[in-house]
């Protein structure tokens, strides 16, 4: 008798434990694709977390990231993968400075000029 009390048990909690892991999964996430072409890329809003996938951008994800690394003064940094978003009504690239595998900061690329807006982080 215990032993079908325990294999009921068992049973419940995994199916419990598989039943909130699929919950987890399908969850919704805004993301950021960035290896379209110039013409058509979908972008973050950091007010209200909308996308827009008809916005034009002069300048490419790969062609930020490039730009940014130009500015990265920490010997083995690299400029990661940039984020598109709109910062007060212009579109900006995100792009994260990696240094030893940590984010250790961010430039800001306009995207239409590709003009170092700043960024953040970076001091030592």
């Amino acid at each position: 008798m215990m032993k079908k009390i325990i294999v009921a048990l068992v049973i419940l909690v995994a199916v419990l434990g598989l039943g909130f892991a699929t919950i987890g999964n399908t969850a919704k996430k805004n993301t950021t694709n960035n290896t379209t072409s110039p013409a058509t890329q979908q972008i973050v809003t950091n007010t209200n977390n909308t996308t827009d996938n008809s916005t034009n951008t002069n300048i490419t994800s790969a062609e930020a990231q490039k730009i940014a690394s130009k500015y990265i003064a920490v010997s083995g940094a690299i400029a990661g993968t940039p984020t598109l978003t709109k910062q007060n009504n212009k579109l900006v690239y995100i792009v994260p400075v990696i240094d030893n595998g940590k984010n250790v900061g961010e430039i800001d690329i306009d995207a239409q000029t590709g003009e170092n807006l700043g960024g953040a982080g970076g001091a030592p």
